[in-house]
């Protein structure tokens, strides 16, 4: 697949306003003419899954790139499964259509890629059988940060997660984002930045979007994905950076709600947020109410793996316009 110049007006950078090409089902469309039905089944009861996909310009490299875009398919692929639903094409070829997506697209600036794939029949029926699926690829700009790299101040929800005997937490299921965007609201309306829920029975399980770590004298941990967590895969970045960088090994255990008051450190963690550091939690700070020094080293490395700015975990990192293998 050729590179293409660059297309569509350049000037809208808000995130969540997509490029003007979208992949849907095979074929590169116009955003217009990806558009839903109001009566796809999705649109009254969330019945899909989707992913986010990071990519990142470096400007020194002239290129752009895409970070863990086969683990994120792979993920994609699992959720599918989960709900009875069939990719249509393998991971691998998911990564190649993105790529040629953003290469349509004229993308030279960080983005957000958003898979998804739903029941888009239009029947009015309850129920995961007989109507038909989409899948759909479009990719926004993401000209800011998500969340404050800074430093957040959190609030506990009085939201709590949903159960995986309720809802299927090991896929990212789209109706399952009613909650945290719930939680969400609440704790802005409450003068904070985010929200971190709690499982049924009262144990830390996750932010809105991302996943928690939390540091107690040497030790850091994060909640099991028996917690009715979505396994992360910053998450699983975070550890390994850890262990190479601290020689730290992150436990993974039930985390209760005053180790989040009481802890050294706090973080969180995900594909939209990278690394975030908590600085307060429920009015009360994290540590000495700084962001920890760890956080902070992380979310620099992991910034830079992101736009291959090192030599360090390539392998996380995919380039759109092969500028490198070109050179």
């Amino acid at each position: 697949m050729s590179v293409q110049a660059e297309v569509g007006p350049r000037d809208r950078a808000v995130f969540g306003v997509p490029y003007d090409q979208v992949f849907v089902d095979g074929e590169f469309v116009s955003s217009d003419a990806a558009r839903l039905s109001v009566l796809a089944n999705v649109v009254s009861y969330g019945t899909g899954t989707f992913e986010g996909i990071r990519a990142t310009w470096n400007q020194e490299r002239a290129d752009l790139f895409l970070l863990e875009a086969p683990a994120h398919y792979e993920r994609l692929e699992r959720s599918a499964r989960i709900l009875g639903l069939a990719l249509p094409y393998p991971p691998a070829d998911l990564v190649a259509v993105t790529c040629e997506l953003l290469r349509r697209n004229g993308v030279r600036a960080d983005s957000y890629v958003r898979p998804l794939l739903f029941l888009a029949g239009e029947q009015l029926a309850v129920r995961m059988h007989d109507s038909g699926s989409r899948l759909c690829i479009p990719a926004t700009p993401m000209p800011g940060d998500y969340i404050d790299p800074r430093g957040i101040r959190c609030m506990v929800s009085t939201w709590r997660r949903a159960t995986d005997v309720a809802v299927p937490n090991r896929a990212k299921v789209i109706g399952s984002y009613v909650g945290p965007a719930l939680a969400k609201t609440e704790a802005i309306r409450h003068g904070f930045d985010e929200a971190l829920l709690l499982t049924a029975d009262g144990h830390v399980a996750e932010g809105t979007t991302s996943n928690v770590l939390v540091r107690s004298g040497d030790e850091w941990a994060t909640p099991s994905g028996t917690d009715d967590i979505l396994e992360g895969i910053t998450r699983r970045q975070v550890t390994e950076l850890l262990s190479e960088d601290f020689g730290v090994t992150v436990v993974q255990r039930r985390v209760h709600r005053s180790e989040l008051y009481a802890c050294d450190e706090a973080m969180l963690c995900g594909t939209a947020a990278m690394v975030v550091p908590i600085i307060e939690v429920d009015g009360r700070p994290v540590g000495d109410g700084t962001p920890g020094e760890t956080t902070l080293a992380l979310q620099r490395e992991l910034s830079s793996i992101a736009r291959r700015g090192g030599d360090r975990h390539h392998e996380w990192t995919t380039p759109v316009y092969g500028t490198e293998e070109q050179a």
